[in-house]
C-alpha cells in the first residue's frame, strides 16, 4: 500500500510501502493527526490531494483522473460510530450491503459468520437493545459479510470497557486469520496498537507518518492488555 493524502486545510503525507498478506496494520498516534482522514481516503470516502495504491492497483490519483468508486474497491469499513440502522434487527443490519436476493435469503456463509462472532442467538434482536460490544460485533459482521479484500477499522475498541475490548480484540484476530484477510486499524492507544498490530505506522501532527518496528511501539505502551505484563 502506498498513500499520499492531503485534505482540507491540513496536509498529511503518508508514504508506507509494506507487504501484509494477512494481519493488522495499525495507524496510531494522537487525535487530529490524520489517521481517520487516511482511512477514509483508502475507502474512497473522500478525494485527497495525492494518490492511493492498494495491492499494486492505483485506485485514486486526482492528477491522472483515476478514481475507483468506493463500492468497487471491495473494502469493508467500520466507522467509529458503527452506523447501524436502529429500525433493523441484527441480521437486517449485517445483510444490508449484500445483493437484494441475499438480503431476503441469507446464505450459510452469512449465518456462519454470525455464529463466529457470537451473534447467532441475537440475529432477531434490535440493535438498540444490545451491549456496546455486541453492537460493535454487528458492525464488524456487516463489513465482513460482503467478503472484502481489505478491512478498515476506525477505533473499533475505544468505546468498550477493558474486558469487552480484550474479548473483541481476540475475536477480531481470529476472524482475520481464518480468512487470511488484511486489516487497517486506527487507534490513539499505543498499548492497543502493540497488542493487536503486525505492522505499525505512527502519526504525529505536523510530521510525516512513519512506519515503526514493534519494539519501539512496545516501548511506548503500558502493560500488555492480554497478560498484564510490561
Amino acid at each position: 500500500m502506498k498513500i499520499t493524502v492531503g485534505h482540507g486545510a491540513s496536509v498529511f503525507s503518508v508514504e508506507a510501502c509494506f507487504s501484509l498478506p494477512s494481519g493488522v496494520l495499525v495507524l496510531f498516534g494522537s487525535s487530529g493527526a490524520g489517521k481517520t482522514v487516511t482511512l477514509r481516503a483508502i475507502a474512497g470516502l473522500l478525494r485527497p490531494r495525492g494518490a492511493v495504491h492498494l495491492r499494486g492497483e492505483l485506485v485514486y490519483d486526482g492528477q491522472r483522473g483515476v478514481d475507483v468508486p468506493a463500492h468497487a474497491r471491495r473494502i469493508g469499513y467500520v466507522p467509529q460510530d458503527q452506523a447501524l440502522f436502529p429500525h433493523l434487527d441484527v441480521l437486517g443490519n449485517v445483510v444490508f450491503g449484500l445483493p437484494r436476493s441475499e438480503r431476503k435469503d441469507p446464505g450459510p456463509a452469512t449465518l456462519a459468520l454470525l455464529d463466529e462472532l457470537g451473534l447467532g442467538a441475537l440475529r432477531g434482536a434490535r440493535v438498540d437493545a444490545l451491549s456496546g460490544g455486541e453492537r460493535q460485533r454487528v458492525a464488524l459482521a456487516r463489513a465482513l459479510a460482503a467478503e472484502p479484500r481489505l478491512l478498515l477499522l476506525d477505533e473499533p475498541l475505544s468505546a468498550l470497557d477493558r474486558p469487552a475490548r480484550l474479548e473483541l480484540g481476540r475475536t477480531l484476530r481470529q476472524v482475520l486469520a481464518r480468512r487470511e484477510l488484511s486489516a487497517v486499524l486506527v487507534t490513539h492507544d499505543a498499548e492497543e496498537a502493540a497488542a493487536f498490530g503486525d505492522v505499525f505506522v505512527r502519526f504525529e501532527r505536523g510530521k510525516p507518518a512513519r512506519e515503526m518496528p514493534r519494539e519501539v511501539v512496545l516501548g511506548e505502551k503500558g502493560p500488555c492488555p492480554h497478560c498484564g505484563k510490561p
